[in-house]
């Protein structure tokens, strides 16, 4: 199944099973997600001018299923520093013809250096976006540049603002599976490790 197939299998189902778009994201954010920082494909620095941090497979493979592909916004922390407002894709991306699924985060800050094998975690509030192809590096480059524009906005919103102290980000708070751990959630928790 080629990758375009994948997304629209996606929306078929979504729309056969009779649910909303809008009813299954209530159902899955907030998502909460901590593990290490590994090495990605080695584009978002050199080729992008966006440096991302990226997942290992495992915390990929415990999203929830149901969760489209597509980029999000909400908050990010390196090794239980600063939290950052962030966006992050999940899927395959289309423009490069990714054959992998993958979990790529742009904290918005500038570090001084790579943090591989650091803890990243992430609570991921809103849907921007699904993933597309794009004709060009540049429209690529001006879609995330927008992602980002549209993160920042949201994130200002009160109801998203509270999630940037969320115990979770405590350097205690990410331990344990136990979602009762993750406080001031107004919907359902789910945590990818």
């Amino acid at each position: 199944m080629n990758l375009s197939m994948r997304v629209t299998t996606y929306a078929t189902f979504i729309k056969l099973a009779g649910r909303s778009f809008h009813s299954v994201m209530s159902t899955k954010l907030p998502h909460f997600a901590e593990g290490e920082v590994v090495k990605g494909f080695g584009r978002g620095s050199k080729e992008l001018g966006i440096p991302t941090a990226n997942y290992p497979e495992s915390v990929v493979d415990n999203l929830p299923k149901e969760m489209p592909l597509g980029v999000y916004y909400g908050w990010g922390s390196v090794d239980d520093g600063e939290v950052y407002k962030m966006v992050l894709s999940v899927g395959w991306n289309l423009y490069y013809k990714n054959t992998k699924k993958s979990m790529e985060t742009y904290l918005m800050h500038t570090f001084n250096e790579d943090f591989y094998g650091s803890k990243l975690k992430v609570v991921m509030l809103g849907y921007i976006r699904p993933m597309k192809d794009f004709s060009s590096l540049d429209e690529l480059v001006k879609a995330i540049e927008n992602d980002i524009y549209v993160a920042k906005q949201k994130l200002d919103q009160p109801e998203n603002l509270k999630y940037k102290t969320n115990n979770f980000f405590s350097p205690s708070g990410g331990k344990g599976n136990e979602e009762a751990e993750i406080p001031e959630t107004n919907g359902p928790s789910h945590i990818s490790r």
